[in-house]
């Protein structure tokens, strides 16, 4: 089923549509008349030896040409209307709404920490998934450190993640790597304790600086499911993220 935005953005260029047809039926109507009179006009003239047209007569050939070229460029301009709309439309469809899309295969080839066993190790498999969204890869968490606070392609080389300041830059730099095609790996918790998901998506942006996890769609790697972020966590409260080193 579409969603709310799909349906609204569809409603919006089919408006811009109707209102870009019933402007040049419009024109059609008003020039049609004019045209159709011109073209009778010549027909005329033509029969009339050009030696009784006065001299100041205008040609009906050339009356004719100028309401053809007055057409076709309103028809222009009404074209590009329509293009300048439908690319807004587009615009503010991508700012509310954009969700990566990724080969589920993959995400099940990787395995989740429920299936291996290893409980500590949820910010490697998100990683794993944020590559398997960018690169159509499935790579072992293991290759990520295992625990050892490393994840080469996630600001790796021995550092491990990054504070942003606030909750607020956080999130906004997610909806930026998003935007750009890359997921984004946050550091939130629950009931259970810290742990790390992989936010592949934002959904009902309004204001893309007053963000919350509801805004944002998740992986997790405790079972590989797919959600709302803010339906299983929080934000841990540390600002921290890996963002992936893919340009």
């Amino acid at each position: 089923m579409p969603s709310v935005s799909a349906l609204a953005k569809r409603l919006f260029v089919a408006f811009a549509i109707f209102f870009v047809s019933l402007t040049i039926a419009i024109a059609l109507s008003l020039v049609s008349p004019f045209a159709a009179g011109a073209s009778a006009w010549a027909d005329e003239a033509s029969s009339v030896p050009a030696s009784s047209m006065p001299d100041d007569h205008e040609s009906p050939v050339k009356a004719t040409s100028m309401g053809s070229i007055t057409l076709n460029a309103l028809a222009s301009s009404l074209d590009a209307i329509g293009d300048t709309a439908e690319t807004a439309a587009n615009e503010a469809a991508f700012r509310k709404e954009h969700i990566l899309s990724y080969e589920r295969s993959l995400i099940e080839k990787i395995g989740t920490q429920e299936s291996t066993g290893h409980g500590s190790c949820c910010p490697c498999f998100s990683c794993a998934y944020g590559d398997a969204i960018i690169y159509g890869v499935a790579n072992s968490h293991q290759s990520y450190g295992c625990g050892m606070c490393r994840w080469p392609g996630w600001g790796g080389g021995g550092s491990s993640f990054r504070s942003l300041g606030s909750d607020q830059a956080l999130l906004r730099e997610a909806y930026d790597s998003i935007q750009a095609g890359k997921p984004t790996v946050v550091h939130v918790t629950s009931g259970s304790g810290q742990h790390w998901i992989c936010l592949f998506g934002y959904k009902d942006v309004v204001d893309p600086n007053n963000l919350t996890l509801a805004n944002f769609v998740a992986l997790d790697p405790w079972d590989g499911a797919e959600f709302v972020a803010s339906d299983r966590y929080r934000l841990y409260g540390d600002h921290c993220e890996h963002v992936s080193d893919a340009l």
